[in-house]
């Protein structure tokens, strides 16, 4: 099991971050399609239900620069379901992703939350559990998605910074 805590400083307030960010589709489609570079990123549902939002997202990120053993085992595409529900209240974000490779032997599960910092300024911190159980190649693909995630997520903190002041 692979555990990963990344946190970042973001120049906007709590309310701001989860309404013009994480639940809004136009940054969404720039974060992942633009700056991540993903192949595909596709909202499927999002519903307020008052006290929380859910969401659901389906996703194919880049499989380039995989390990040969971890390439073998995930193959040449990979797609991955989202699913998060959002607690007002606390200002959480409990997710779990679902693979499309190797899903009865891979659980992701995390959560993501701010703390504000000031007026206009507050953390984004995110913790997130890998577990790939796969005899000989499990902790090779547990470290490339926790590397990947890290990566993910500096990529997103510059570019979330970038986005509220121009949006």
């Amino acid at each position: 099991m692979a555990q990963i805590r990344v946190r970042h400083e973001m120049e906007c307030s709590e309310d701001t971050y989860w309404n013009k960010c994480v639940f809004n589709d136009e940054y969404n489609r720039k974060l992942y399609l633009e700056k991540l570079g993903f192949p595909r990123y596709n909202q499927i549902e999002m519903k307020d239900l008052g006290t929380s939002v859910t969401r659901k997202v389906d996703i194919d990120p880049p499989v380039a620069g995989l390990p040969g053993p971890v390439k073998k085992v995930i193959g040449d595409k990979l797609s991955y379901l989202e699913e998060g529900t959002f607690d007002k209240a606390s200002k959480r974000y409990s997710f779990k992703v679902t693979p499309s490779t190797m899903a009865d032997k891979t659980t992701v599960k995390g959560v993501l939350y701010t703390e504000a910092l000031g007026e206009n300024r507050c953390a984004r911190i995110v913790e997130v559990e890998i577990t790939v159980k796969v005899f000989m190649v499990g902790s090779l693909v547990e470290d490339k998605i926790s590397g990947d995630l890290r990566s993910s997520y500096d990529a997103a903190a510059q570019f979330t910074n970038e986005f509220v002041k121009t949006h």
